[in-house]
């Protein structure tokens, strides 16, 4: 086998192990969306609550607004980890590319 070939096997390789944590934080990043959605009508419900009942379902309103806060910026994250993932994904294609042109 000759160095080209070790190489192409070797990120092969690699941009499989990315195929599957994209695959990963894709499932992670849809299941937190569902959250995010879940809570934002729970929160919509407790403001509606709030304004024709008590202080306590503003209360509970401002717990919700704090995890849909923490959801949000969870949401971020995993987006943010996605893109990582895919632009060394992206790196990987332009060196197999590059291998295939030699």
């Amino acid at each position: 086998m000759t160095g080209a070939d070790a190489e192409r096997q070797q990120l092969l390789r690699r941009r499989l192990a990315l195929v599957g944590a994209i695959s990963a934080l894709n499932a992670e990043a849809l299941r937190t969306l569902q959250q995010l959605a879940g809570l934002e009508i729970d929160m919509q419900r407790l403001e509606d609550d709030a304004r024709m009942q008590d202080s306590g379902s503003l209360s509970a309103a401002n717990g919700e607004a704090a995890a849909l806060r923490e959801a949000q910026a969870d949401c971020a994250a995993r987006i943010e980890a996605v893109e990582a993932v895919e632009a060394e994904m992206a790196e990987i294609d332009r060196h197999l590319a590059a291998l295939a042109g030699n």
